[in-house]
């Protein structure tokens, strides 16, 4: 489902639901413009409703859409909320919550640090590895020897293999040795 701005939603919130498929119709297809029968056929309501509810959009605080009157064509408009930025921001800021939110509760255990850390040290391959590559086509260098580049890249993408190995082998000695642990060690003690 593609979420319209939540300026859009806090002006228009106590609309229909209808209201909102139109909105979230042409916001998802910013760049194509719609005749009223082409919304309707859409959201199933008639070309009237759609008229009525089309200029609601435009009588709002902002200008959310454009309309020509000699064709009756309908448009997102783009100057006031362009889906492709909104959505580049929502995208980037959404992957980066979920990822500390991924992060913060694998940190909790000693498999899912292994896996952490097995992780930063595949990206680390990747960064000297593309080093690598980029001072090998340019030729320029900053003193330290290219191939050491390739050499680390490579040991580390081993490293991060062996380590992320170690995620799955810690937790079956956790479920293994956990039966044998004596109970005391994890009462309370007040």
């Amino acid at each position: 489902m593609v979420q319209i701005p939540n300026s859009f939603e806090d002006e228009f919130d106590s609309k229909g639901e209808t209201f909102f498929e139109i909105a979230e119709l042409l916001y998802m297809n910013h760049g194509k413009q719609f005749t009223l029968d082409e919304i309707g056929d859409a959201v199933s309501v008639s070309k009237t409703r759609v008229s009525e509810l089309i200029q609601e959009m435009e009588e709002g605080d902002e200008t959310w859409i454009n309309k020509t009157e000699a064709q009756m064509t309908v448009v997102w408009n783009t100057e006031t909320h362009n889906p492709a930025s909104t959505e580049t921001k929502t995208a980037v800021g959404g992957f980066y919550r979920e990822l500390w939110g991924l992060l913060k509760r694998h940190s909790r255990t000693a498999p899912g640090m292994y896996v952490i850390i097995g992780s930063l040290m595949f990206a680390t391959a990747l960064i000297l590895i593309g080093t690598y590559i980029g001072f090998s086509l340019g030729g320029q260098s900053s003193g330290f020897p290219v191939r050491a580049y390739l050499v680390l890249g490579i040991s580390s993408f081993a490293a991060g293999g062996v380590v992320t190995a170690l995620g799955p082998f810690q937790a079956v000695v956790n479920r293994l040795l956990w039966p044998l642990l004596p109970t005391e060690l994890f009462e309370n003690e007040d």
